[in-house]
């Protein structure tokens, strides 16, 4: 569910890369499932037990309440009892300084209580949602979230590099396929100096941050019924072994595999 019940700034948060999903989830077998890597950072605001996770960066298996997670390029382990109620955030690097004032790469790559980074929002986004019908999840952390992005709106995110800007947008557009040679030749910089304005800022270096929004493209089709080797044309990859060695780094699997285990994630117990 995107930002479609707010009013004023609607259209500037959706074009600035935040996205809202509010999830109920009942009746299935107690499991886990994968917190995959993507291009925007995760926000999860648990309204049951707690956000059970183990995976990058966490000792243990940890409980959050209302959990932010970094950019990332291996999965976490969801573990569940069979049921998930919450909110699922999704913010672009631009939306988490605009949020935050901090660059994405301050959240570093593992997860941790959003009230370590924002304590009044967490509190306010916390206490709205889960005083909410379920029917207005959605809208009412859309709202919470617009009111503390508030003015922060803009070309170019508070306090960003410009020139990371541009290379993070054109790795978007180009759904991973452009190289670092081509970033640096276009940034007119050297490429030390490129990586390192583009690390700061995201956390990741050029070329990590293109392998991981490919993966991401590549994934959304094959989960969408795209085979693999169609995938593997239409993202650029050499071949299917390259999309299968590249998808077993950032989920542990190969495609099939994957696609196998992602439909057995939330199953009914057997009889019903």
């Amino acid at each position: 569910m995107e930002f479609r019940d707010v009013r004023g700034l609607t259209a500037e948060l959706e074009r600035f890369g935040v996205g809202v999903s509010p999830y109920t989830i009942s009746g299935a077998e107690p499991g886990t499932h994968l917190g995959l890597p993507s291009p925007t950072v995760t926000l999860i605001v648990d309204l049951q037990d707690g956000l059970d996770l183990s995976g990058p960066g966490l000792s243990r298996r940890t409980l959050f309440r209302c959990c932010i997670g970094g950019l990332h390029t291996t999965p976490f382990t969801i573990h569940h009892d069979g049921s998930q109620i919450g909110v699922q955030v999704s913010l672009s690097p631009g939306a988490v300084r605009r949020l935050f004032g901090v660059p994405a790469s301050a959240l570093g790559s593992s997860s941790f209580e959003l009230a370590d980074l924002a304590p009044q929002l967490a509190v306010r986004l916390y206490d709205s949602v889960g005083s909410a019908d379920s029917a207005d999840r959605g809208r009412v952390a859309a709202q919470t979230l617009a009111a503390g992005i508030g003015s922060r709106l803009g070309p170019t995110p508070p306090g960003a590099d410009p020139d990371a800007v541009r290379a993070w947008r054109r790795i978007l557009h180009s759904t991973g396929r452009v190289t670092v040679g081509e970033l640096v030749a276009e940034s007119g910089w050297s490429a030390r100096r490129l990586t390192g304005v583009f690390t700061a800022e995201f956390g990741l270096g050029p070329k990590q941050a293109a392998r991981l929004v490919r993966f991401d493209a590549a994934r959304r089709a094959l989960e969408s019924g795209v085979t693999p080797g169609s995938v593997a044309a239409d993202l650029g990859y050499t071949d299917q072994s390259h999309l299968s060695r590249d998808f077993t780094e950032f989920t542990g699997h190969p495609p099939r595999r994957y696609l196998a285990e992602r439909r057995a994630e939330f199953v009914a117990p057997a009889g019903h």
